[in-house]
């Protein structure tokens, strides 16, 4: 399989208790650009990923890919950054987010 056929991940979505501290340690641990903040979410931009911080009554934390045909795996809903993407459960039970670009 060549590189070009290979799935790409959009981001990784962990919970954390405290947004401003999960940020500011986040960015003074590691060189990464905060790219969006909102009051339940902040999202980091790191050179080959971006990192989802969500607080825990708002969001499951989750594994996000971009497929083209994320409609295919059900109905699309708009997302921060002009995604919209779908939801769905790995045989574990773990959220996996599909987004279309």
């Amino acid at each position: 399989m060549k590189d070009e056929e290979l799935t790409q991940v959009h981001h990784v979505a962990i919970n954390v208790s405290n947004l401003a501290a999960a940020i500011k340690w986040y960015q003074t641990s590691f060189n990464c650009r905060l790219i969006h903040q909102e009051p339940r979410q902040a999202i980091l931009q790191f050179a080959n990923v971006k990192l989802a911080l969500l607080l825990p009554s708002q969001e499951q934390p989750h594994v996000a890919f971009v497929k083209a045909d994320a409609a295919n795996f059900g109905e699309l809903f708009p997302q921060p950054g002009d995604i919209q993407s779908t939801c769905l459960a790995d045989p574990t039970g773990n959220l996996v987010e599909l987004g279309a670009t």
